[in-house]
C-alpha cells in the first residue's frame, strides 16, 4: 500500500451541466436521488455559494486552468481555442511543484491529440485520456493518448470508462510523489438521454419541477416530465460512479492525504423561468455543486456561504496544497477560509459572473453573487435582482420593487467590472460559435414565443430570413 506523501494528492472532478440542485444535499431537486454524493458532503464541505463565472463549458474550463476572467484571455464563448499556454496555467504550477498531473474526459479547450510536454496540455503530462469526439451525442469511444495513439475506452458509458481510468491511474501511484487529477464527466449535458438502468426509477413518476417552471399544456407537461427524468438518470449515473471512484480511493490508501473537490462547470434551467440551457443569470443556469474534503484539515459536515466562482479555483489549490499562488491572477486564495484558520480576514463579499455570447444582445450580461442576492444588469440597466433567502426559486424580481437594495448591488457590480477590467465591449464580438448567436441558438432552444431582452429583435430576424 502507497505510502502517504507529504504533500497532499489533488482529485479534481467536474460534471458538465449539473447545477446545485441536481444533488440531493443541495435545494430544489427533491425526487433526485444522490446517496454518495450526499455522503460525501457530509464527510467535508459543502460550498453554498458556488457560481460558474461564465456559465458555458469553453469559457468555464480556461478560467478554470487559468485562474483569470474571460475577458482577460479572449474566450467568452463556446468554438474559440486560443493559447492558454502563455498564462500561468494550474497543470503546470502543480508540475513544477513537483506533482505528477493527469487529465481525464471532456477537454473542450483545442486541439486533444498532443504529447506529453506539448504545450496546450497545460502540463498534464503524466497522464492523458481524452476523447477524440467531444460531441455528447457521439457514441465514439477512441480516447487520445498522445498526438498518434489512441485507446478504445472499456465500460458501459463515459462516465464509467473515464471513472475506470480514473481508478486505474490512482492504483498506480506509489506514494513517493504527489499527483494533481483532473476528471471531466460529461452528463448531464444534453442531449438528454439517460441509460435505462439510471433511467427507470424516473421514469413514469410525477416528478415535482422547481416551481418557476413555466408548463401551458398537457404536451408540454410530458415533455418537461421526460426532461426531468433524462436529467435525473444522467446525475443518477454519476452518483454510481463517484461511489467507485471514492472506494478506490480509500482503498488505495490514499484518501487521507488526497483533497477531493466535486463541482460542474455551470448549470441547466430545464425549463426554470421558460427556459433552457446556460448563459443564462438565474441560478438554475450559474450556481453549482462544490464540495470539498480533506480529512483532519477541512472540519466534516461543513458548509461555507461565502461567494466563491471559477477563478478562485486554481489559487485556492494552490493554497491548500502548500505552494506557490502565481501573480497576476483574477481569483483569490480563500483556503484559509476553508481550511478555518483565516474566517474573517478574507471573506469576499461577492462572486463576479460574465456572459458576452448570450441568449439577449450582444455584449449580454454581467452580474454578482452575494450569499443573499443574485443580481445581473445588461449594458443599458438592472435586469434581475433576486432575494435568495426568501425567493429561492427567484419569482420576485426586485429590480423594479426594491430600488435601495438594486442600488446598492449595482454599485458592488461597477466595482467589480473595474477590478475586473471588464468595460462591456474590451473584447471582440466575431469570436467561436458567434454567428449562432444572430438567432439560430435563440429559436432552436427557446422557440418563437418566449420572451426576454431581445427577444422581438430575434422574431423580426426570422421573418426577414423565413424561418417563420
Amino acid at each position: 500500500m502507497p505510502q502517504p506523501a507529504q504533500q497532499p494528492n489533488i482529485l479534481f472532478v467536474f460534471s458538465d451541466q449539473q447545477r446545485a440542485s441536481a444533488m440531493g444535499c443541495y435545494y430544489g431537486d427533491e425526487d433526485l436521488e444522490t446517496p454518495h454524493f450526499d455522503a460525501f458532503a457530509r464527510q467535508g464541505m459543502k460550498l453554498e455559494s458556488a457560481v460558474s463565472t461564465t456559465p458555458l463549458c469553453c469559457p468555464y474550463r480556461a478560467i478554470l486552468m487559468t485562474g483569470l476572467h474571460g475577458h482577460r484571455m479572449g474566450i467568452t464563448t463556446n468554438g474559440y481555442h486560443p493559447d492558454l499556454s502563455e498564462y500561468a496555467h494550474i497543470g503546470k504550477a502543480f508540475k513544477n511543484a513537483g506533482y505528477r498531473c493527469g487529465y481525464i474526459g471532456k477537454w473542450h479547450l483545442g486541439d486533444v491529440q498532443l504529447d506529453s510536454g506539448h504545450p496546450m496540455r497545460l502540463g498534464f503530462d503524466d497522464e492523458w485520456f481524452v476523447p477524440l469526439v467531444s460531441s455528447h451525442a457521439s457514441p465514439n469511444r477512441n480516447y487520445a493518448v498522445n498526438s498518434t495513439e489512441t485507446v478504445v475506452g472499456e465500460g458501459f458509458d463515459k462516465p464509467q470508462i473515464e471513472a475506470n481510468r480514473a481508478i486505474e491511474f490512482i492504483r498506480g501511484q506509489d506514494g513517493g510523489t504527489p499527483w494533481c487529477l483532473f476528471l471531466s464527466w460529461y452528463p448531464p449535458h444534453p442531449p438528454l438521454v439517460s441509460p435505462e438502468v439510471y433511467l427507470e426509477k424516473y421514469r413514469g413518476r410525477d416528478l415535482k419541477f422547481h416551481p418557476n417552471v413555466k408548463t401551458v399544456d398537457a404536451e408540454a407537461l410530458n415533455r418537461f416530465q421526460d426532461h426531468y427524468a433524462h436529467y435525473y438518470g444522467l446525475v443518477t449515473g454519476l452518483d454510481t460512479e463517484w461511489e467507485r471512484l471514492m472506494q478506490a480511493l480509500e482503498d488505495s490508501g490514499q484518501a487521507e492525504n488526497t483533497i477531493v473537490m466535486y463541482t460542474s462547470d455551470h448549470g441547466e434551467m430545464l425549463n426554470s423561468q421558460g427556459w433552457r440551457g446556460k448563459r443564462w443569470p438565474h441560478r438554475e443556469s450559474t450556481q453549482v455543486p462544490f464540495l470539498i474534503r480533506w480529512p483532519g484539515e477541512i472540519e466534516a459536515n461543513a458548509t461555507l456561504d461565502m461567494p466563491f466562482g471559477t477563478p478562485d479555483i486554481f489559487p485556492t489549490l494552490c493554497g491548500l496544497a502548500g505552494i506557490n499562488v502565481p501573480s497576476g491572477l483574477d481569483g483569490a486564495d480563500l483556503s484559509g477560509v476553508i481550511l478555518g484558520s483565516d474566517s474573517n480576514g478574507h471573506q469576499q463579499e461577492y462572486a463576479y459572473m460574465e456572459m458576452h455570447h448570450s441568449f439577449i444582445p450582444w455584449p449580454g450580461w454581467r452580474g454578482i453573487r452575494t450569499a443573499k442576492y443574485n443580481y445581473a444588469r445588461m449594458e443599458e440597466g438592472p435586469w434581475v435582482c433576486f432575494d435568495l433567502e426568501n425567493d429561492p426559486y427567484e419569482q420576485n424580481n426586485l429590480v423594479e420593487e426594491n430600488g435601495a437594495v438594486v442600488s446598492e448591488l449595482d454599485g458592488l457590480l461597477v466595482d467589480a467590472m473595474k477590478k475586473a477590467g471588464d468595460s462591456w465591449r474590451d473584447v471582440g464580438r466575431e469570436v467561436g460559435d458567434w454567428q449562432e448567436w444572430h438567432g439560430n441558438k435563440q429559436i432552436g432552444q427557446l422557440g418563437l414565443d418566449a420572451e426576454y431582452p431581445g427577444s422581438e429583435a430575434i422574431r423580426i430576424w426570422a421573418e426577414r430570413n423565413n424561418l417563420v
